[in-house]
Formats: structure tokens, C-alpha cells, sequence
């Protein structure tokens, strides 16, 4: 009976500190690149977006106006978007801090 109770009590102590490490990555993050006018025509749009939601559900906008739907690991600070259809390849982001991603490709900077 007391292995039960300590190995409940070490579940419970994993389970909850995982979750205070992960960060609080949930929402829309934009890249609008220099010279670039968003709206401006909707048919090739230059800006970017990424949705981030709970249960590792990721919608992203890669330029022009189809939003594909994907999925998103957490691995540490790195956020890994798995590839959708044949257009977007994976994508990684390194977290920031709550309202900024770096794309680790390029280096470019997504902001909520």
C-alpha cells in the first residue's frame, strides 16, 4: 500500500511540473516581411501566420490565401510544425519569450 501512495505521489509531482516548464505558446504569430503591405492583395499575400492551439492543432498561412491545417510538437524551446501536403516542408521555432518565435530556418521573427 505505501509503493501505491509514493508512486501516486511521484505521478502526480512529474505530471504537474511538466507542465510549469512548457510555455504558453498558444495563438496567432505573424511574419510580415520589409516592404510588405498585408491585405494589400489578397491573392499573394506576402504576410505569414501560424495559429498554435491545444492538442497540437497548428493552421498556417505560408504566403497567398490557402490555410493549411497541420500538427506541432514541443521538444524544449523548439517548436517542431510537421510538413502539410506537398507545400509546407517542417517548419522548427525556437520560443522566445510569450509573444515571439524565431524561425530557425531563416532566422525571422514571429510575433503574437
Amino acid at each position: 500500500m505505501k509503493n501505491l501512495l509514493l508512486l501516486s505521489a511521484l505521478g502526480f509531482i512529474f505530471f504537474s511540473c511538466e507542465k510549469l516548464d512548457e510555455p504558453d505558446i498558444l495563438g496567432t504569430y505573424s511574419y510580415i516581411p520589409e516592404g510588405c503591405i498585408p491585405g494589400d492583395n489578397p491573392e499573394l499575400n506576402c504576410g505569414s501566420f501560424i495559429t498554435l492551439s491545444a492538442d497540437g492543432v497548428a493552421d498556417i498561412l505560408p504566403s497567398g490565401d490557402i490555410v493549411y491545417r497541420t500538427t506541432y510538437k514541443i521538444r524544449g524551446e523548439k517548436i517542431i510544425v510537421a510538413k502539410a501536403d506537398e507545400v509546407i516542408d517542417q517548419i522548427i521555432f525556437r520560443y522566445m519569450d510569450n509573444s515571439t518565435l524565431r524561425n530557425e530556418r531563416d532566422g525571422a521573427l514571429w510575433v503574437k
